[in-house]
C-alpha cells in the first residue's frame, strides 16, 4: 500500500516536473528573440555612439585644417564611410595625406593624418568598451570577437565577431537560465512530495 502511494506521488511530481518543463519551452523561444532584438537595438545605439565620436573628431581636425563650414559636412561624410568596415575612413584620408604632400601642403597632411590616427585610436579604445556595455558583453571578449572577426572576415568581421558573440552569448545565457530553473523547480517539487505524509 505505500508502495502504491509511493509511486502515486512520484508520478505527480514528474507531471508537474514535466508541466513545468514544457511551459518554459513554450516561452525560451520567445525569450531569445526578444534578447536578441535587445542586443540589435544595443548594438545600433553603439554605433550611433561611436559615430558621434567620429564627427566629433574629425570636425575638430577639419576647423585645425581651416577648413571651416565644410569641416561638418566632411566629417558627416567620412563618419558614415566609417560605418562601412569594409571601405572606413581611410579610403578618405589617407590619399588626402599622400596628395597634400605631393603638393608640398605639410601642414594640411599633418592634420589630416593626426585626426585619422585619432580616429582609429579612439575606436580601437572606445569601440570595445561601448559595443560590449551595450550587447552585454565584457570589453575583452567584445575586442577578442573584433580581432578574430577580422582575421576570419577580413574588415567587416569587425561588425561579424562581436555580432556572433553575442547572439552566442544570448542563447547559452537563455538556456543555462531555463536548465536552472527547470533543476530548481524539480528540486522543489521533489521537497514537497517528500514533505507530504503518507496516508494510512
Amino acid at each position: 500500500m505505500e508502495q502504491k502511494i509511493e509511486q502515486k506521488i512520484e508520478q505527480k511530481i514528474e507531471q508537474k516536473i514535466e508541466q513545468k518543463i514544457e511551459q518554459k519551452k513554450e516561452n525560451r523561444f520567445k525569450t531569445m528573440l526578444r534578447e536578441l532584438w535587445h542586443t540589435a537595438v544595443g548594438f545600433g545605439k553603439a554605433q550611433l555612439i561611436l559615430f558621434g565620436v567620429n564627427f566629433a573628431v574629425i570636425t575638430a581636425g577639419m576647423l585645425i585644417a581651416g577648413l571651416r563650414w565644410w569641416s561638418p559636412l566632411i566629417a558627416l561624410g567620412v563618419s558614415l564611410l566609417d560605418l562601412l568596415p569594409v571601405i572606413g575612413s581611410g579610403i578618405v584620408f589617407v590619399p588626402w595625406a599622400i596628395l597634400a604632400l605631393i603638393f608640398k601642403n605639410p601642414q594640411m597632411a599633418i592634420t589630416v593624418g593626426a585626426t585619422y590616427i585619432a580616429m582609429v585610436v579612439l575606436r580601437m579604445v572606445l569601440d570595445p568598451i561601448i559595443t560590449g556595455k551595450n550587447i552585454g558583453l565584457p570589453p575583452l571578449i567584445t575586442l577578442l570577437a573584433s580581432v578574430g572577426g577580422m582575421i576570419a572576415f577580413g574588415g567587416a568581421g569587425v561588425i561579424i565577431g562581436p555580432a556572433i558573440a553575442a547572439v552566442a552569448s544570448v542563447i547559452f545565457r537563455v538556456m543555462f537560465k531555463r536548465k536552472q530553473e527547470a533543476k530548481a523547480a524539480g528540486q522543489e517539487e521533489k521537497s514537497k512530495g517528500d514533505d507530504t505524509p503518507p496516508s494510512a
